[in-house]
């Protein structure tokens, strides 16, 4: 219980960072308000996510509110995802899959994805597509461990780091929209990928999870893994292990089960060591940075 209580009086870098990415896609939503599906219910929501989290930390004690305070990030994250497919081509119509198509050839003289279809094999299919599902689950695992382990300093760290991560890559859906080789060589690959059991309904449940995202550039999959396999060699060493196995996996499928370009991977790289590097300047500025009226909140809340 006195975990949950932790963030109680507290904003969290995490939270900040929250707060200024509602603020950035809803100044996006505004201007593109005629061109926005839903934009009024999505400009609301942001708003409403903007007040929430800023009151959130001063909320009065109740196990529901310090259960939020902590694990607020299990529902806003996917949010701020799935609204993506909304967005991303109204704002910028123009898919550049073709420009990340001719790198990955200037890099390779071939296809990448079409190339390794001399190497599929039904188990090994199988097998990449579990490692790629469990990318929604490796982060998670990470914080509950440290959770479970009262490592609350730790824990607050790297929930800013995935949060930062995280946003950053769907900024970079605006920058560099992009659907993927599954999409762009639909035409080009000889036949489809073929698991054992599980590989077609998971596919089929991304699919439609997901929908039609503009999500190719850069890899988020990659970024996030290689965010996690780092944090997990520095806070649990025992399942930075597993990661070497389960993570290096996930980011080879990335490529191989169709969903990215080699040039998206490498920008996952970049943008992974982008957050480690640039992490704890960004912190330590989120943790003395004041937003007035949530300070101001904050001393009639203590009044009280």
């Amino acid at each position: 219980m006195e975990r949950l209580k932790y963030y109680q009086g507290k904003f969290r870098a995490a939270d900040k960072v929250t707060v200024i990415y509602q603020f950035i896609i809803a100044v996006i939503i505004l201007f593109n308000y005629k061109h926005v599906a839903y934009s009024r219910v999505l400009l609301s929501v942001h708003l409403l996510l903007i007040v929430c989290i800023m009151i959130l930390p001063f909320a009065k004690d109740h196990p529901v509110i310090n259960w939020l305070r902590v694990w607020n990030q299990i529902f806003i994250l996917p949010f701020n995802f799935f609204e993506l497919h909304f967005l991303v081509h109204n704002v910028h119509p123009k898919d550049l899959d073709a420009v990340l198509l001719k790198i990955d050839h200037f890099m390779f003289g071939v296809n990448p994805t079409i190339w390794l279809e001399k190497i599929q094999w039904a188990p090994l299919t199988e097998y990449l597509q579990l490692a790629y599902s469990s990318f929604y689950f490796l982060p998670l695992i990470l914080f509950i461990i440290l959770y479970r382990n009262n490592q609350m300093e730790k824990f607050d760290y790297f929930a800013f780091i995935i949060v930062f991560g995280f946003y950053l890559s769907y900024l970079g859906y605006f920058l560099v929209p992009a659907l993927g080789p599954r999409f762009s060589l639909v035409d080009l690959h000889s036949h489809p990928l073929k698991g054992l059991w599980f590989t077609t309904h998971l596919q089929n449940l991304l699919n439609s999870l997901e929908g039609i995202q503009r999500d190719a550039f850069p890899s988020g999959h990659t970024a996030m893994t290689v965010l996690t396999m780092y944090f997990a060699a520095k806070f649990a060493r025992k399942y930075f292990y597993v990661l070497l196995i389960v993570g290096n996996s996930l980011i080879f499928a990335t490529v191989y089960l169709r969903y990215h370009y080699v040039i998206d991977v490498i920008a996952g790289f970049f943008l992974a060591w982008m957050v480690i590097v640039s992490g704890p300047l960004v912190y330590r500025w989120l943790n003395s940075l004041q937003f007035i009226p949530f300070e101001r909140l904050r001393n009639v809340v203590r009044e009280r």
